[in-house]
């Protein structure tokens, strides 16, 4: 139940459309990627893109990179996402229907092999994100934080609970420039 109002709160946060929101940010470069909750568990799985924490516990979701048999991106669905639900037990849970459609699923463009792919996060489909091999044809995903070219490192999302649905309201996004290889911070607010 508690699971169920946090995805609400999500959605109700960043499944308005685009010019209903009242969003502002500020992108802040750092010398390191800090971590928020050190207690919680990076996941480390094989392509991860970035993951999404939440200030309510430490269940994960991760965003990762499907291959097919050649070591190629799969055309037909490139971005896989799933739970980590280090809460529990650790194990790897898929999403369910409403957190695909509402909240954590994935949007992806048309794929065409050897070229970049894009995507968009369900909850937040302003933001474009390209699925990518780095020098070492290791999958990332770029994204747009202000003025720099950032791989996505993970989102913070600050869940208040409270009442029938819980409020989101503020978001950190957390990068490496790819230019100058400085973290980047957007902190992202709902006015």
């Amino acid at each position: 139940m508690k699971k169920r109002r946090i995805l609400l709160g999500l959605c109700l946060l960043l499944s308005l459309p685009a010019d209903a929101r009242q969003l502002s940010s500020q992108v802040t470069e750092m010398d390191a990627v800090p971590r928020l909750r050190p207690e919680y568990q990076v996941p480390d799985e094989p392509d991860m893109l970035f993951y999404i924490e939440r200030s309510t516990n430490s269940n994960t979701v991760v965003y990762a990179a499907r291959r097919g048999a050649n070591g190629a991106l799969d055309t037909t669905a490139p971005v896989e996402t799933f739970w980590r639900w280090f809460n529990v037990d650790g194990a790897k849970k898929p999403l369910n229907f409403i957190e695909r459609m509402m909240a954590y699923g994935v949007k992806t463009g048309r794929a065409v092999p050897g070229q970049p792919v894009t995507f968009q996060i369900t909850s937040l489909p302003e933001r474009t994100l390209i699925l990518d091999m780095d020098g070492d044809k290791h999958p990332q995903a770029l994204i747009q934080m202000g003025s720099h070219t950032a791989r996505l490192v993970y989102v913070y999302l600050n869940v208040v609970e409270g009442g029938l649905v819980p409020k989101v309201p503020s978001l950190d996004i957390f990068g490496v420039d790819k230019s100058s290889g400085n973290a980047l911070h957007e902190h992202i607010v709902n006015n």
